[in-house]
């Protein structure tokens, strides 16, 4: 009898010990926030991919008036300068011209036969510019594209203005709205060649956006990156050779002299297309793109000069210029893995898990490898992360991954900075499979202990107010069943024993009767 009240007060006293400690699960705060911006070590050798930033750049000094080094994978501008003034395009303006062709004419490039007017050519030359096509001459729209790109022909953006947007004015609204409709902010357009007009002006960051949105036609790209084109007879000329203007893609293009007397060529064998321009307003102007293994460069040179040399030729500097700033980029730039996915994991992150069965958690890992450009010699220290975790795979207050989990399921978000700027975002996944305790989320489901008070059900709130006092008079009830079932047992064994002493007697008695 003792024996079984002393374990009804020790049971009633664990009960009673767990009602005031209350349950883990029923706390309305588990957790610290998992969203925590953590500095991250680095790979001791990431000689495959390296970084960027314009901040860490290496110092660099274009010899120019304007100039821009942009990544074209990335977008990340590499070199600037001056690249927010406003300066005068030239004939740069042509790759807006062969932009608004392709946009809304792009399909019928060899059908549609287009035809030099006399207002096409007036005033070409007298402005300085070289007629190429003769008036009545008439070719397919390709064909006149490459007048346009390969030899800069002024009267062939005429022809296409004309005949694509119905008149010069009319096509040169249309470069206008193109321009403003990409989110150039500094860009005002004057006419389809970019022959000298106060009026006509732009920005290298404006011809970077124009540039970019160009490349996307692959005509584009193939016209821009030809050095040389043979354009078919014509009703009027013979079948003609063009070469182009853009010398760093021209193998075999003129030589200049520097200032050491030594001879190099314009050529560069990793650049392809697209524009040269030139007025003495303008100065010498070139946009280019060079590649080199995952690096995809576009060069804008506006300003730079003609040089006159000692041996009296002539130099001219925006293709010395680009090249050099092509270089530059190649040198000191390159791709860093900032996150690594698959099999080599990095950041891995711990999460808690509601409701697993071994209360171990989960780890979480990078859905795809975090890639940004950055310079060679970057500074690791500056490297971060932070993360966030989806609101459906998560409990109530958002502070925990809910069971049950499958391995490589999409749980958050990954976010890898440098230097506190963006570099890059991929989702973060599972690990592993983590199982669910079905007993626990049964008993957190019925008094709703994941959620806030204030959004917890009128039953919900009732088990929080009475939990404790519930289970006190739990426990009191429990102790009284057992003390009333073992008082029933000790009133049974008295019972038998009485009735044990009564048969003794009896059989006694019988005994002594028979003697």
């Amino acid at each position: 009898m003792k024996k079984i009240q002393v374990l009804s007060l020790l049971l009633a006293l664990v009960l009673l010990t767990s009602a005031l400690a209350m349950p883990a699960w029923a706390a309305d705060d588990q957790t610290e926030s998992t969203a925590a911006s953590t500095e991250v070590p680095w790979a001791d050798d990431p000689s495959e991919y390296r970084v960027n930033l314009l901040d860490d750049a290496p110092e660099y000094n274009a010899g120019c008036d304007t100039a821009l080094l942009l990544e074209l994978n990335s977008g990340i501008v590499v070199y600037a300068k001056n690249a927010e003034e406003t300066v005068y395009p030239a004939s740069l303006t042509k790759i807006m011209t062969c932009l608004v062709a392709l946009k809304y004419a792009g399909d019928v490039l060899d059908t549609m036969k287009v035809t030099v007017s006399e207002t096409a050519v007036e005033g070409i030359a007298d402005a300085g510019g070289i007629v190429r096509l003769k008036v009545g001459e008439t070719m397919s729209l390709r064909n006149c594209l490459y007048y346009l790109m390969v030899v800069s022909s002024n009267e062939a953006a005429n022809v296409i203005a004309e005949a694509v947007g119905g008149s010069v004015p009319d096509f040169v609204n249309m470069m206008n709205e193109t321009a403003k409709s990409l989110g150039c902010t500094g860009t005002h357009f004057a006419n389809p060649h970019g022959l000298h007009d106060s009026s006509h002006y732009t920005t290298a960051r404006d011809m970077s956006i124009i540039t970019r949105q160009a490349l996307t036609y692959e005509t584009f790209r193939e016209i821009t990156s030809t050095a040389e084109y043979t354009v078919p007879a014509t009703n009027l000329s013979d079948a003609k050779r063009l070469t182009t203007t853009n010398y760093l893609i021209l193998a075999d293009g003129n030589r200049y002299l520097s200032d050491d007397n030594n001879y190099y060529t314009y050529y560069y064998d990793k650049a392809s297309g697209i524009k040269t321009g030139y007025t003495s307003a303008a100065g010498r102007c070139v946009i280019s793109r060079a590649t080199d293994g995952n690096l995809d460069l576009l060069c804008i040179i506006m300003g730079a000069d003609t040089l006159m040399m000692s041996d009296g030729s002539t130099r001219y500097d925006s293709f010395v210029q680009a090249k050099r700033l092509f270089i530059y980029g190649f040198d000191n730039f390159a791709y860093a893995k900032l996150a690594f996915g698959g099999d080599q994991v990095f950041p891995a992150i711990p999460a808690k898990v509601q409701f697993a069965d071994d209360d171990r958690g989960v780890v979480l890992i990078p859905a795809s490898d975090i890639n940004c450009l950055l310079p060679k010699d970057y500074d690791r220290e500056l490297v971060t992360y932070d993360y966030s975790l989806d609101p459906e795979a998560t409990s109530e207050d958002g502070k925990q991954l809910v069971a049950p989990l499958n391995k490589g399921q999409k749980v958050g978000s990954l976010r890898m900075y440098y230097d506190g700027e963006l570099a890059g975002e991929t989702d973060l996944i599972t690990l592993t499979d983590v199982q669910v305790k079905e007993v626990e989320k049964v008993i957190t489901d019925i008094t709703g202990t994941d959620k806030p008070l204030r959004e917890r059900s009128t039953f919900q709130k009732i088990l929080h107010y009475w939990y404790v006092p519930v289970l006190i008079l739990a426990g009191l009830f429990l102790i009284l069943v057992l003390r009333n079932v073992a008082f029933r047992a000790l009133r049974r064994r008295e019972l038998r024993k009485k009735r044990e002493r009564a048969a003794r007697r009896q059989a006694m008695n019988q005994r002594d009767s028979r003697r």
